[in-house]
């Protein structure tokens, strides 16, 4: 069989399998195990993505920030309020999951003006996590997504504790 023949053939093969596998009515990341979680807030949907993806034994949490129920921003010019209510809504993605807090293996803390929020952001991070010690970076950023935001909190977590 010539090298188009055998591309063509597996082009129709591949979409076959895509029909099939559709036909099934689960997406893609069903089949795979994934799960996502959502809060219900505007810009989940304006910028297509998940508050979370579960991946296996994985979750991987998008960047928390001051916002709450409803997505009303919380503690315009209030670093410490900021970092405690993202926080706060971490805790309620690790609730979703039923994962506690010493299950969370990586956080990144991204900040305006770094300098200045350090010594908070370090002291707040300890005492949300006291005895428990995941990897962390923090990084000073020029912008975040909104305009009054002056931090936002990403981590990865397991589902179960490993034996």
């Amino acid at each position: 069989m010539s090298k188009t023949g055998r591309r063509l053939g597996f082009a129709v093969l591949a979409a076959v399998m895509i029909v099939i596998v559709g036909l099934q009515g689960a997406s893609a990341e069903q089949r795979r195990g994934w799960d996502h979680f959502n809060f219900g807030v505007p810009w989940e949907d304006s910028y297509g993505y998940s508050q979370a993806a579960r991946a296996g034994n994985m979750v991987y949490i998008s960047g928390q920030l001051s916002h709450d129920a409803a997505g009303n921003f919380i503690g315009e010019g209030d670093f410490e309020l900021q970092v405690r209510t993202a926080f706060g809504n971490l805790d309620k993605v690790l609730a979703h999951y039923r994962i506690p807090r010493n299950q969370i293996i990586s956080v990144k803390i991204y900040t305006k003006n770094l300098p200045a929020n350090f010594d908070t952001a370090a002291r707040l991070h300890k005492e949300y996590f006291g005895r428990h010690r995941p990897t962390d970076t923090i990084v000073g950023v020029v912008d975040l997504a909104f305009p009054q935001q002056l931090v936002e909190i990403e981590a990865v977590a397991l589902t179960s504790p490993r034996s």
